[in-house]
């Protein structure tokens, strides 16, 4: 209702500050600084002036000379130890007044207003020379001041000194900087000119908030006390360090005039003297001086709250409004009887469940905008993260060549296989499906951390929660309890996918219809034109070797001769003729009839042994276990006749192994030898094309002999591999991302206010005292809030008056 209000008197306080007399504002921001002071700093940025300086500078003087009367403590040491906001009224007035905003009491005499400001600094920051950020509020009501407010605050200083704490120096700083560093805060930095301006402490620290100068006003005091034949004109002038408002020089009472009794009349009056008759200060006496400074300082004031009032009526009713709806989320306090505290263990799980909603579907103001967040997050895995590492696992890499010629021939088995078998397809499709298992558990776990990312910070941040430390700890408990629940059931509905995949190869699919279909077309043209391209290789290479052998048969004109030869043992010379691939022994040229017809065709060819002689060995009776052959050995006249004729026997046998280079063995071996050699032959071979448990071992199937056939139908088994995986791909790419949100962050959603109200023991009294036990900081930030709220509240009432 307060903010409400606000409202509609911004309105009126927009259209008439303009037009307002500039003696009618400073009382406004006056009565904002009461309203706020109860909270120390003011939360809204207020205009007014801060004097900054060291403890020797000469502040207090400066601001005695302003008011026009001894008020503020002095001594050794500090002696402002809290902040004095100090508020000149022009008023028309029989005698000059002062009052404090903690007490309704006039003072009519200034050394009350001293002891007053001891005793409450005191009551505050302690009898010693500790400091305090609290401030106090001092009116001046005088006929003779202008309108301004000014805000002194402690000394800056460097050494601790009696019982003040190590850290003085810091401190006040940061209580400085605090009041300074507000943009609306005009900086009144005073600095003494028997000093060296670049070590003046005020200056040094208004130049870190404002270090263009913008906001700074200077005043240099001790002008009188410089040494003889030296003046401060070049900085009264700018020229040293520039400030935009410029300097102006005060001269001050001295501790001799103080301890005399000068009065603040005959001290202005000796101030002017001193400017108009210096020889470096008379041309500009009319722009220094204590009177000159306090209205160019209301001039100032007043401007600056001309142009912020506004905005700072605004502002105000934003934070009402803020500050209101975070009172009624703490409420009023702890609740005392078993249905209060039930009702608010109610509400708030009502709150908590609320705030949850709205960060799942990401509505809430708490959300964390620097970074991909909760939903947002959710769907980056959905669209980005998940499909990228589906789309990774590629058949080409995953399935190698032996794979598929493995799989494939134990598909077949012992039986002759017609085209590509199902089996071999299947069996290697799952194996890829199966490997879709990882990212997809991996997808359910990173949806899984994301929300509890969204638990937790709901819990933190949901204040009807955030009241009861226990059931905050206890809300997290049985959230974590569901959140683990979900996900294992989201897991196995993901895991049911996957196996769906794998119990229904679906070949009849449309888009794979359509691809088999064509991939088998163009299998089949390959393999017309491979067979068509093979046949006429290989009657084109028949036809190559049957003239080269021909060719090579044909020895130079040397087919017969007269030869000693070797028939079971015994040595005899006979007629050779070599005809129609078998070897013809006559007892003379003469002779029409052989005496024996040796086979040549598939006999063993020996190289001449001892230069001049061949052995011929053929088969007469073939066996499983035994077979009977013959021996022939012929000798010539030279090794080169002999080489001749080995090479015509061995084309005669088709065969160009020679004995020693051959299988079989030699003569003198006993068949039982010979048995003994082909099981051994037979088991190595065996061995070595098996596995450890009778496999085909990696490195047999690379030495696989595949046929053109094979080859072929091994490309198109991964080609349709390739195909049938990628609709497999897209359709978990789809179908995972569904059943996540509907098992997990649906149900979560839509089952934690049944989980907590389920979960947490609603009937008993000592659990519910429990719950509902405020924290200490909890209690804390109420009064913090109540008190905003009372202040605002004074706030935008002073500002609807205008």
């Amino acid at each position: 209702e307060s903010a409400r209000e606000a409202e509609s008197g911004d309105v009126s306080l927009s259209g008439r500050s303009d037009s307002m007399p500039l003696n009618a504002l400073t009382p406004v921001v006056n009565r904002l600084q009461e309203a706020f002071a109860p909270l120390g700093i003011p939360p809204v940025d207020l205009p007014q002036i801060a004097v900054v300086g060291s403890q020797s500078s000469g502040k207090s003087s400066v601001l005695e000379a302003l008011v026009g009367y001894d008020f503020l403590p002095r001594g050794t040491g500090i002696c402002t130890r809290r902040p004095l906001i100090l508020q000149l009224i022009n008023e028309n007035v029989d005698q000059d007044w002062a009052e404090f905003s903690h007490s309704p009491k006039k003072l009519y005499s200034f050394e009350e207003v001293k002891k007053e400001i001891e005793l409450e600094t005191a009551k505050v920051a302690g009898a010693g020379k500790a400091v305090s950020a609290e401030p106090i509020i001092l009116r001046v009501h005088s006929k003779t001041a202008v309108d301004l407010t000014l805000v002194d605050l402690p000394g800056l200083t460097k050494v601790p000194v009696g019982d003040q704490p190590q850290d003085i120096a810091n401190q006040i700083r940061k209580m400085v900087l605090e009041v300074i560093e507000r943009p609306n805060c005009i900086i009144l930095a005073v600095s003494a000119a028997n000093q060296d301006i670049a070590n003046s402490d005020g200056l040094q620290l208004a130049r870190l908030v404002d270090p263009n100068g913008e906001r700074t006003v200077g005043v240099l005091t001790k002008l009188d006390i410089m040494d003889a034949g030296t003046d401060a004109r070049d900085v009264l002038e700018g020229r040293t360090y520039p400030l935009r408002h410029g300097y102006i020089g005060v001269v001050n009472r001295s501790q001799r005039d103080i301890d005399q009794g000068k009065s603040m009349m005959a001290s202005m009056a000796s101030e002017k003297k001193f400017f108009e008759t210096h020889p470096a200060y008379s041309r500009v006496a009319h722009e220094q001086g204590s009177g000159f400074l306090s209205k160019r300082l209301n001039s100032l004031l007043e401007g600056h709250i001309r142009q912020v009032l506004p905005d700072i009526s605004k502002k105000a009713k934003a934070m009402l409004r803020e500050a209101s709806e975070e009172l009624t989320k703490y409420g009023d306090g702890g609740a005392q009887t078993s249905r209060e505290q039930r009702a608010h263990v109610v509400s708030a799980i009502q709150g908590f469940c609320e705030d949850y909603k709205e960060a799942v579907l990401g509505v809430s103001r708490n959300l964390d905008d620097s970074r991909l967040y909760g939903s947002g997050c959710i769907r980056e895995i959905f669209t980005s993260v998940f499909p990228d590492e589906v789309r990774q696992i590629d058949a080409k890499s995953e399935l190698t060549d032996d794979d598929i010629h493995i799989v494939r021939r134990n598909a077949v088995g012992v039986k002759a296989d017609l085209f590509v078998p199902n089996a071999a397809f299947e069996t290697l499709v799952k194996r890829l499906i199966r490997k879709l298992e990882d990212p997809a558990g991996h997808c359910v776990r990173k949806v899984s951390e994301q929300l509890k990312v969204l638990l937790r910070d709901v819990v933190k941040t949901s204040p009807q929660v955030c009241r009861f430390d226990e059931l905050k700890k206890r809300v997290w408990a049985e959230c974590m309890r569901l959140l683990t629940e979900k996900t294992f059931q989201a897991a196995e509905f993901v895991q049911g996918i996957i196996n769906m995949q794998v119990a229904y190869i679906n070949t009849e699919n449309p888009n794979f219809e359509k691809i088999r279909a064509g991939v088998y077309k163009l299998s089949m043209q390959a393999h017309q034109s491979t067979v068509s391209a093979r046949e006429a290789n290989d009657r084109e290479s028949a036809s190559q070797e049957r003239r080269a052998a021909e060719n090579k048969a044909r020895p130079r004109g040397v087919k017969q001769g007269t030869f000693e030869v070797c028939v079971k043992g015994e040595w005899k010379q006979y007629f050779v003729k070599v005809v129609d691939k078998s070897m013809q022994l006559y007892s003379g040229k003469s002779d029409t009839s052989p005496l024996r017809t040796i086979p040549l065709e598939g006999c063993a060819v020996s190289d001449p042994e001892s230069g001049n002689e061949v052995e011929i060995r053929s088969v007469t009776e073939k066996g499983w276990i035994r077979s009977k052959s013959e021996s022939t050995r012929l000798r010539f006249k030279s090794a080169e006749e002999a080489a001749t004729w080995s090479n015509i026997f061995r084309l005669m046998a088709d065969s160009d192994v020679g004995i020693h280079g051959s299988s079989w063995s030699s003569a003198s071996d006993s068949p039982e030898k010979r048995l003994s050699d082909r099981r051994s032959s037979m088991g190595m071979s065996a061995a070595a094309s098996m596995g450890v448990h009778g496999s085909p071992s990696r490195r047999a199937a690379q030495s696989l002999s595949l046929t053109e056939r094979e080859v072929l139908e091994a490309k198109v088994l991964r080609q349709l591999l390739e195909h049938y995986f990628r609709i497999v791909q897209a359709s978990v790419i789809d179908s995972v991302p569904k059943a996540i949100m509907l098992t997990l962050v649906n149900s979560l959603q839509n089952n934690v206010y049944t989980h907590l109200m389920g979960s947490i023991y609603l009937h008993d009294d000592e659990a519910l005292a429990a719950l509902t036990r405020e924290s200490e900081e909890v209690v804390r930030r109420r009064m913090e809030v109540i008190k905003l709220n009372l202040a605002l509240r004074k706030a935008i009432a002073v500002m609807r008056d205008l």
